[in-house]
Order: C-alpha cells, then structure tokens, then sequence
C-alpha cells in the first residue's frame, strides 16, 4: 500500500498542485523578478548579451558614480530605452521623429492582477523597477528596488513623473543619440535621478518589512521570472516555509529554483500564467 501511495504521489501533476493551492489560499504573495518583463520587451540585464554585459554596472549603477558623473547612467538609460523600442518592432526613423516604442504589460502582469479578483489578496513584491506590475491593474506592490516611472531632482528636491526625463530622452535620440544628455530639472536645472536604487544606496524606507510581514501572513507564496541569487531580496520567498501549511511555487524558463519550491512550473510566465488564473477559476467555480 505504501508503495502504491508513493507513486500516486510522484504521478501528481504539479500545474495542477500549484493551482489547487492558490485556490485555497486566502491571501498571496507574489515575487517577481526580471523574467515577468521579458515578453514586455525588457530583456534581463543579466543575461548573456544582456545590459550588464554592456556596461558594467559597478560603475554606470553605482550611486557615487552617479553623484560625479551623471552622464554615465544616463548613457546607459538611453541605450536600453533604444533597445527596448527596435526590440518592440519600432524602426530608427521613429527615434528621430521623437517617437519611442516602450513596455507595456503583458499576459503575465495582467494575469497576476487577475487573481485579486478572485477574492484573493495579493500582494506582489517585485524586484523590478519598470513598473508594469501597477500599469498592469495590481494595486498593491512592493518595488524593493524602487521605479522609474518617477525621478527627483538632486538639487532641489522636487519629484516628478518620468515625463520630463523622457521628453528630453526622446531629444537626444532625435538627435542620433550620440551627444551625452543628462536630463535635467524643468525648475532649477539640477539633474534628475529616477527613483529606482542605485548600488550603494539603501532599499526604500520599509521595503524589506513589508514584504517580509507579506510572505509571513500569506499561505502561498508564487515566485515568478527570478534566480533568487539577488541578495538580500532572495531571502524573502522562502520565509513562507516557516509558516505551517505555507506553500512556495516558482516558475522560471529554466529550471532555477527548483529544488527549493513546493510546486515548481517551467515555462515563459506570460503562457503559465493565464492558464493558472484559467484552472483556479474553474476550481472554484467562476468560469
């Protein structure tokens, strides 16, 4: 009889586990990381070919560095946002029509904004700062690393939307993109500094509680598109292993994280994702 169960056991299909676990969970928490964005045009910075093997980010995302030499970081910000536009289909006539092609979330953000309304309640933590999990309808997210969907000015202190940023990034792409820019305040000329963390700089004032307080009050906890290997963020997902019952499944394109979850789901979020709103909605009879 033991061995029957065992292999019932290893016949159980993890999709499946996975999805009857978030349909009985209360509350979630959902961490995520640079693989959710991929699909949106954003490639992860530290794949191979990605911006890091560019430009190295000791120097053009360290915070000193920036604090000396602005036009670093800003070279390399305009050399993603170039990238992310050819990347999403827009030609180089369009840059120099001022027009730029950026993110937009896809079927994997708007699939976890999904499950809150399923009566679940979600918080996602993110390690991401392009902000399409907001855009994407989930209303409460933790950017551990901060966003650039808003920058302030170093000199005086006020915070503004990326527009200002944007505007005079798409004029140095018109341009050719060649000219070092550094986007500068519209009130008193300092220089602007999106409010994402730079290396050096500390996480945003409670980030780490309230993620931590997050996964502890939660019984599953779903990591999305992340290695875990970023310290000290990587700490949190398996926090929830402490609680009694409590539930880790991660789902990765390659198979990081695999032996640490509970339930683990191969594949790009953007497919897996929808589907598992689709089951557990049919699990608990809305569909």
């Amino acid at each position: 009889m033991g061995i029957r169960a065992s292999r019932r056991r290893e016949r159980k299909d993890p999709f499946e586990e996975a999805c009857q676990a978030i349909a009985k969970a209360k509350r979630i928490t959902v961490f995520t990381g640079a693989g959710i964005s991929v699909d949106s045009g954003i490639a992860d910075f530290r794949s191979p070919g990605g911006l890091w093997t560019k430009f190295n980010p000791a120097i053009y995302c360290d915070y000193e560095v920036f604090l000396q030499r602005p036009d670093k970081f800003w070279e390399m910000v305009l050399h993603l946002y170039k990238d992310i536009h050819l990347k999403l289909g827009g030609a180089e006539s369009d840059l120099e029509a001022g027009n730029i092609r950026q993110p937009q979330p896809n079927a994997g953000h708007k699939a976890i904004s999904n499950l809150a309304k399923l009566g679940k309640n979600v918080t996602v933590v993110t390690q991401n700062i392009d902000g399409l999990h907001k855009q994407a309808g989930s209303s409460n997210v933790i950017e551990l690393h901060g966003t650039d969907s808003s920058c302030t000015c170093c000199s005086c202190g006020r915070t503004f939307t990326r527009d200002p940023a944007l505007r005079q990034l798409k004029e140095a792409l018109a341009d050719g993109g060649q000219v070092p820019v550094v986007p500068k305040c519209d009130d008193c000329g300092g220089v602007l500094k999106p409010n994402i963390i730079l290396f050096g700089e500390p996480l945003p004032t409670g980030a780490m509680m309230k993620a931590l307080k997050s996964v502890i009050a939660s019984s599953v906890v779903l990591v999305v598109g992340t290695s875990l290997e970023v310290a000290p963020a990587n700490m949190i997902p398996g926090v929830v292993k402490y609680r009694p019952f409590g539930k880790l499944i991660i789902q990765n394109l390659d198979n990081s994280g695999k032996e640490q979850a509970d339930h683990f789901l191969q594949g790009r979020s953007s497919d897996i994702l929808p589907e598992v709103v689709k089951r557990v909605e049919e699990i608990k009879g809305l569909s």
